[in-house]
């Protein structure tokens, strides 16, 4: 690819990847004053507000199916920005939603089942569809944004931009939470969505403008909607049925195995369909090359791990906190930075690093340090919870201190292991494929990472619920209900148990990813 601005091009692409990542967490730290603002009932409206998260996680899986492998055909450069274009127009709708499309959702509701709708419930509606046109969005700028890097740069130098495209991504949802948390003290919720609207005008003039003389390959022919279509139809069941289901849900929704039926059937026809169609969405021959098997299923058990240090945490601790759900949830909050930022940070070192030892001994080395994280983690105490809160929210002695940095280390180490995967994983695919095939290439990465995360949920989910039952009628099965320290106690020593054990599981699946990262070639 010649052009003289490869660094300037990666940082202005970077800039809305890290907008749209921001956005997939942003509104799980408002929803409470969503829900106020519109009127709308907790015990009701909850369910409903959960898809303004779903809907989006949803909807950011879908979009990279077809819109990666659209940028082969069509140039990276119409296509990243159509994708600018739809979360520009997202955004307008989420912040909007209170006015003018609320109107628009109150008459389709009323068309539908008649009567006069719930005007709270029509803003709701509104907001979704608004969440959802943003994904769309947002969701396919990533794998775009990963081909450009690989257009940008010569295999040999990819490692590096590969990695701060993954950094910036991990970095927009893990700091989603915080970001949301803080300017909704400050400003109305709805300026959360406002703000997205002068900036991403800004970067579609910038990046129409750096990309211009960029001439991206592409490839005859049209896009394979059959198996956009089908591959879309397997990860919404697949998604439905694993992982996104109702926020704070006790056991999963009812229609979770239907969906994940559904969503097989719809995974066994696009397979079939992408065998015998002319010019496919996904090329399954690529998996024939041990690079591209050996680096997918090592994505899959690395987004497993990811999500466990994710539910560990404020699992451990809020049981601590219990008696004060306020410093329980900002314990978690604090102690889930030492994971999720050093994973961030970690991707850019991890694309040093593969240009220096290669795919399979970087990629190793990230498993093996995060093996270690999760072991020490496995290690937890019951007292260190209540002491990590006690020290957080300012009332912690010197053996608090001690223990708080027991739980800091394993969550960091983890962090940074998993963090380091990143770029030798996607070099590693990316680089094995044709100049064509970069941008189907690069969705698979992020898909597979995310189908993981999925199925690490609903396993944990069940695991998590059987266990504490079973732990805790083991503890409790002789103490009196009005006892309520022993059963705080008990309570305190299941959790802590099946967090270790939750530990342990991903330190064995992690082990297990030593078996693909080894398959992955030696060269850099």
């Amino acid at each position: 690819m010649k052009t003289r601005r490869p660094p300037l091009i990666l940082a202005l692409v970077c800039l809305p990847v890290f907008l749209g990542a921001l956005d997939l967490t942003i509104i799980s730290a408002v929803l409470p004053a969503v829900i106020a603002d519109l009127n709308i009932p907790l015990q009701t409206g909850l369910d409903d507000a959960a898809w303004t998260v779903n809907g989006y996680l949803l909807a950011y899986a879908v979009s990279m199916t077809f819109m990666g492998r659209a940028s082969d055909r069509w140039g990276r450069r119409r296509v990243y920005l159509i994708c600018l274009g739809i979360f520009f127009v997202g955004s307008w709708l989420a912040a909007a939603s209170g006015d003018a499309p609320t109107q628009i959702a109150y008459r389709i509701v009323q068309l539908i089942v008649g009567g006069r709708p719930d005007r709270g419930l029509a803003a709701l509606y509104a907001l979704i569809f608004g969440r959802v046109v943003q994904a769309f969005g947002a969701g396919a700028m990533v794998p775009v944004s990963m081909a450009l890097a690989a257009d940008l740069f010569p295999p040999e130098q990819r490692a590096l931009p590969l990695g701060i495209v993954g950094a910036v991504d991990t970095a927009g949802w893990v700091l989603g939470h915080l970001y949301g948390g803080i300017m909704v003290q400050f400003f109305p919720w709805p300026y959360l969505f406002w703000i997205n609207l002068p900036i991403v005008s800004l970067m579609f003039g910038l990046t129409a403008w750096v990309l211009n003389s960029l001439d991206s390959p592409r490839l005859e022919g049209g896009i394979d909607w059959t198996g956009a279509a089908l591959i879309s139809l397997a990860l919404v069941g697949l998604n439905l049925g694993l992982g996104a289901g109702e926020v704070g849900a006790a056991s999963p929704p009812i229609y979770a195995p239907f969906a994940l039926i559904i969503g097989l059937i719809f995974l066994f026809l696009f397979v079939w369909a992408e065998r015998r169609a002319p010019q496919p969405l996904l090329n399954l021959r690529i998996f024939a090359n041990r690079d591209i098997s050996a680096g997918s299923g090592m994505n899959l058990l690395i987004g497993f791990c990811l999500m466990v240090g994710l539910v560990s945490v404020p699992l451990f601790i809020n049981v601590a906190g219990a008696q004060n759900s306020g410093k329980g949830a900002l314990a978690s909050g604090y102690l889930l930075s030492a994971f999720t930022v050093p994973l961030a940070l970690a991707a850019i070192p991890g694309g040093w690093l593969t240009g220096h030892l290669g795919y399979r001994r970087s990629a190793l080395l990230g498993v093996l340090i995060a093996l270690g994280g999760f072991i020490l983690m496995s290690r937890w105490r019951p007292e260190m919870a209540g002491h990590a809160v006690a020290l957080i929210t300012g009332s912690g002695a010197s053996e608090s201190v001690s223990n708080t940095m027991q739980m800091l280390a394993g969550l960091l180490v983890a962090g940074v292991g998993l963090g380091l995967t990143i770029a030798p994983i996607a070099t590693a695919v990316i680089n094995t494929v044709s100049d064509s095939e970069r941008g189907m290439a690069s969705a698979l990465v992020i898909i597979l990472r995310l189908v993981g995360m999925s199925i690490s949920v609903s396993a944990l989910t069940a695991y998590g619920l059987r266990r504490s039952t079973e732990v805790s009628r083991e503890l409790l099965w002789d103490v009196p209900l009005t006892e309520f320290e022993r059963i705080h106690e008990a309570a305190l020593q299941a959790a802590t148990r099946v967090t270790t054990e939750m530990a342990l599981i991903a330190a064995a699946v992690c082990a297990a990813a030593v078996i693909p990262a080894l398959l992955l070639r030696r060269q850099k």
